[in-house]
């Protein structure tokens, strides 16, 4: 941009340099030609050095910050952020950018990139590698990449109101380098981009975990429960459903579980929905989710015989963890038997045959579902296998 300018005040020069050669109507003296010569020359030296100094001023305006734990709190109002599906090649591979890969105190490896708007400087890049590691987290630290630029060019890339954004497709987390207003720290703005990592690398069958929340947590917020009486939208992104998208209540519920794991003083709760607002149960998830991460259902097996004189069976499970309840019956062969799934005394699922067969129903806040096996003709045995999460 400057460079441009400087063109073009040697152009200007240029020509008013050969338009004082030339004699005016009335001629002009050589000593007059002089003197306009030099005065031009002087006024394209003085706007010169205006020019060098205001691109100084702001190269030393725009400064990475070194980033402090305590400032980790410091966010009063919702964070505007986007969840990308895709990033340009470019931000893959930044050119415009200095940085890399670092090896953190605990011996992980972290990277990160500064925007070339940031003077070169390989402390501070390590510096925000070695926070990163500070937060909690799990195995998925070696994945991110995380890019740091001046607020305007994270616009540019996040859209036009995000401080910043998270594409989960490549693991990229796009911040502020430096605190984008007085209401926000960019350390606040990156630990709770860092949670929708960490919700991206875990899993919470059958949604998603970067809209719903990691497994533990959300089932002890009941997220499946209040999204289905629409008190929750998961993967709202919009202004008007931001406090109520638990994706971003679980992001936020990151920043307090570090907050707190960090002996930094917690400000109130004011970037989500009151509802949002972690019991001290959901955050024992929270941490379990991040540092023990939900990998799959398990599976338990019982057996039994049923006849004419005892022609029921039932069992009761504790489903702690929203998710797909899995119930498969095999009886034996002259026995043709039915089996109902309750929750509470509701009955979720029917199903009756002499052959084996499947049901599955999604926990969606119930806490114990009880299963019934009734002989319906015949006699003999059977399989019952129920996965859960």
């Amino acid at each position: 941009m400057w460079h441009g300018r400087r063109v073009a005040l040697r152009d200007l020069e240029s020509k008013t340099t050969l338009r004082s050669q030339r004699p005016g109507r009335a001629g002009r003296s050589p000593s007059a030609r002089l003197t306009a010569r030099l005065t031009v020359l002087c006024a394209a030296a003085v706007v010169t050095a205006l020019t060098a100094a205001a691109a100084a001023q702001s190269a030393t305006t725009q400064r990475l910050e070194s980033p402090r734990l305590s400032e980790v709190s410091r966010a009063s109002r919702p964070i505007p952020d986007t969840l990308l599906q895709t990033a340009p090649t470019s931000a893959l591979a930044p050119n415009g950018f200095w940085g890399g890969e670092y090896r953190t105190s605990s011996g992980e490896n972290v990277t990160v990139y500064a925007s070339n708007s940031y003077p070169v400087d390989p402390a501070l890049g390590q510096r925000w590698a070695d926070f990163l590691a500070t937060l909690l987290h799990g195995s998925e630290l070696s994945s991110v990449t995380l890019l740091l630029a001046p607020p305007l060019q994270v616009t540019r890339f996040c859209g036009w109101d995000a401080l910043a954004c998270y594409v989960a497709q490549e693991s990229l987390l796009y911040a502020p380098g430096e605190d984008p207003s007085s209401d926000f720290s960019a350390e606040a703005v990156v630990t709770h981009e860092y949670g929708h990592h960490v919700a991206a690398h875990r899993s919470n069958a059958p949604w998603r975990a970067i809209d719903w929340g990691p497994k533990r947590w959300a089932s002890s917020m009941q997220v499946c429960a209040k999204a289905r009486i629409g008190q929750l939208v998961p993967g709202a992104e919009d202004s008007l459903r931001y406090e109520v998208n638990p994706g971003e209540g679980w992001a936020e519920t990151y920043r307090v579980l570090n907050e707190r794991r960090l002996g930094v003083p917690e400000p109130p709760w004011e970037i989500v929905s009151q509802s949002l607002y972690p019991t001290d149960a959901a955050l024992a998830a929270a941490e379990q989710d991040v540092t023990t991460p939900w990998q799959t259902e398990t599976t338990s097996l019982h057996t039994a015989a049923v006849s004419p004189t005892t022609r029921t069976r039932t069992y009761t499970f504790a489903t702690p963890l929203d998710g797909t309840l899995k119930v498969t019956l095999r009886p034996s062969t002259g026995l043709r038997a039915a089996l109902d799934v309750y929750a509470a005394s509701n009955r979720v699922t029917h199903a009756a045959g002499a052959r084996a067969f499947s049901r599955t129903t999604t926990i969606c806040g119930a806490r114990s579902y009880t299963i019934r096996v009734t002989e319906v003709s015949g006699k003999g045995s059977f399989r019952l296998t129920v996965a859960k999460p």
